[in-house]
């Protein structure tokens, strides 16, 4: 399987300088393509990093293979508790309930393929919401 560098997109109220007190930054998406023997667009692989309450990150993975489906963006897991319990400095969640998930999409136009957000993030006092198409990615590569 082929891929091409990340693509990267960063939240609507990043800076290039982080804060000194919490919240620190905003979102960083990391998005790379995956494409098959025959050139086709296969997957993409996207990490989504919040920078809210640490300022290195805290990332979930999601890996996304189907234009068309929503896919949640996982809480990822505190390691340093036992046992483990869901990571309270990851911030995005639903954008409908603090008990849902926030989503990432593939979705197929004429120009190739783009993924769509759908989350918001931040402090529960001061939420960003994030809606739209980020990033586009050829739906195959030049021969």
């Amino acid at each position: 399987m082929n891929n091409i560098d990340n693509k990267i997109w960063y939240s609507g109220n990043w800076r290039q300088k982080n804060n000194d007190t919490i919240p620190y930054n905003g979102i960083k998406i990391k998005a790379t393509p995956h494409y098959n023997n025959s050139n086709e667009l296969d997957s993409v692989t996207a990490i989504v990093i919040d920078f809210t309450k640490v300022p290195d990150g805290v990332s979930s993975t999601v890996q996304l293979s189907t234009t068309g489906t929503w896919y949640d963006i996982s809480i990822p897991m505190d390691d340093s508790t036992e046992p483990p319990q869901p990571n309270n400095d990851f911030t995005v969640i639903g954008i409908d309930s603090a008990d849902d998930l926030g989503k990432l999409q593939l979705y197929l136009t004429t120009t190739g393929v783009y993924l769509r957000v759908q989350f918001q993030y931040g402090l529960k006092h001061a939420r960003h919401q994030e809606l739209g198409f980020i990033l586009q990615f050829d739906v195959s590569l030049e021969r």
